[in-house]
């Protein structure tokens, strides 16, 4: 049995799991939101009050961890611990204070991890997908067909930094719309012009596979408050109609703070950055040609357990 430890820029994750007659089956998985990038992340830095979060998220993962027969445990850093100047600092006292070595991922790694994961969730057809993850600090984009990863990036687009780059009203406006969205274009032109590519050597592209995170609140969102259904694919996957995500965009965008408080698919520490969040969705389906969109419950933490049960 193995445990893997993901500490992401917004939500440290913890997954339990082992393999049994080749399939992965896990025990346990617990979230803390722990928003590390909270204050810092667009200027390199893990603030105190951040940092004392993490080390505390840290603790109670591992005495979460202590409840089951657990052999091994491999731990990841992401976006905002990688890019802060203090990051190195908060992973030996990790290391010092619990005997954990933390590996601090590159955005290449991170994404051929979540490609990985999410590949795991279901069978993927015979033609170039997009998959993607939307952390707080890095967005990852990766076209594959099956096993085989065409091509990949990550991005500094993140949740968290958009958020503190455009800092949106509680109801955005369409004019802040219409900014991050530019913004996004000229960001995303290397995505452009390798799915152009792939397109032109390739049966055309037009799925977009979501990585967990806030495409489960997509998914929470539309069946819990706006009684919308998807088409299952696997106990790990689900299918949305793409009429049905424009509902949820429309529904996002025009609210306000109070009224994503109270939805009741929308965890708590996502109301703040589901607008980013719901721009990022927006835009890669709108501008890309993807008429299809798939939603994974796996993503980089199940990637790196298959990886290192493989190994």
């Amino acid at each position: 049995m193995k445990a893997v430890l993901d500490l992401g820029t917004n939500t440290f994750h913890l997954l339990i799991a082992e393999l049994e007659n080749n399939q992965v089956l896990e025990h346990y998985q617990e979230q803390i939101a722990v928003k590390i990038g909270a204050g810092g992340i667009n200027h390199g830095k893990i603030t105190e009050e951040a940092y004392q979060r993490g080390i505390m998220a840290i603790e109670k993962l591992l005495e979460s961890s202590k409840k089951f027969p657990v052999k091994s445990i491999i731990a990841i850093g992401t976006s905002a611990i990688r890019n802060a100047e203090n990051g190195l600092t908060f992973l030996n006292e990790i290391k010092d204070k619990f005997g954990i070595k933390v590996q601090k991922i590159t955005g290449d790694v991170e994404a051929e991890l979540i490609y990985r994961g999410v590949s795991k969730s279901f069978s993927f057809p015979a033609q170039p997908v997009v998959v993607m993850d939307i952390g707080g600090g890095s967005v990852e984009l990766i076209i594959g067909i099956q096993n085989q990863i065409l091509w990949k990036q990550s991005f500094e687009l993140g949740a968290a930094r958009l958020l503190e780059k455009f800092k949106p009203a509680g109801l955005i406006s369409a004019e802040e719309i219409k900014r991050i969205d530019a913004y996004l274009s000229d960001s995303f032109k290397p995505f452009a012009a390798a799915l152009k590519e792939i397109n032109s050597k390739f049966p055309s592209c037009s799925t977009l596979i979501g990585s967990a995170g806030s495409f489960e609140s997509l998914l929470d969102v539309l069946k819990i408050d706006l009684n919308k259904n998807s088409i299952p694919i696997s106990k790990h996957a689900e299918e949305v109609a793409l009429s049905d995500a424009q509902d949820f965009f429309k529904y996002i965008l025009n609210s306000t703070q109070l009224d994503r408080e109270k939805m009741r698919g929308l965890l708590p520490f996502r109301v703040d950055m589901i607008v980013v969040a719901t721009l990022l969705k927006r835009h890669i389906i709108n501008n890309y040609g993807l008429n299809q969109l798939i939603i994974s419950r796996y993503a980089l933490k199940e990637g790196l357990l298959n990886l290192t049960i493989e190994e």
